[in-house]
């Protein structure tokens, strides 16, 4: 379908290298899906010296013609070699020196130090895309059956910025037809009314 075609494309680069003087060459992404565009840009363009020097983890906006590659590893690229026609723009430079994800292999010890940017390597990013999957084959499978996905109220021990007071669970239940407004929270058990001695014996915790 856009084979042929001038299209528009944007993203980060997830590799970047120089074929001589001539050429750039960029493994853009956007996220959307695990695999990359191989952007290849030619030195005729007007801000080339610009692209030359960005590094990995630089966002760009490319407008070129998309080809069959004719190289391996990837079946098509995008080529960015007219002035007139096609277009390419550094939206946001990345020092290739202090940038957190380089290119190479970073154990997931590492990753976790570095949550904000983790999604975008591939470990991250394609289990993200299996939870998704997963978690969309169940809800499918239920809502098909007539089920319901709720969020029922959790019974917890924390009481936070009055949540305690939406609902109490107890075993001391009012009368018919009274309200359970008024309901003591605990009731004593063992009471020896002839003796006046009293035993507690909590039942009831209230919680949110």
């Amino acid at each position: 379908m856009y084979l042929d075609h001038l299209i528009t494309v944007a993203g980060w680069a997830r590799t970047t290298r120089m074929g001589g003087k001539d050429f750039a060459f960029i493994e853009l992404t956007d996220g959307s899906c695990s695999g990359t565009l191989q952007v290849v840009v030619d030195s005729c363009m007007p801000n080339f010296d610009d692209v030359a020097i960005s590094k990995v983890g630089a966002s760009y906006k490319f407008k070129g013609k998309l080809i069959k590659s004719p190289a391996k590893g990837q079946l098509f690229e995008l080529q960015v070699s007219q002035p007139d026609k096609h277009s390419c723009v550094v939206v946001g430079h990345c020092d290739g020196s202090t940038y957190p994800l380089p290119t190479k292999r970073h154990t997931n010890e590492y990753l976790r130090e570095h949550a904000n940017l983790r999604p975008r390597t591939k470990l991250i990013s394609s289990v993200t895309r299996i939870r998704n999957n997963l978690a969309y084959a169940t809800h499918k499978f239920f809502q098909e059956r007539g089920f319901l996905y709720i969020h029922t109220p959790l019974i917890t021990a924390s009481d936070c910025e009055g949540a305690g007071e939406m609902f109490q669970v107890t075993t001391v239940l009012p009368k018919p037809h009274d309200g359970i407004k008024g309901t003591p929270l605990f009731e004593r058990e063992g009471q020896d009314k002839e003796e006046g001695k009293t035993t507690d014996a909590p039942v009831l915790s209230k919680n949110a």
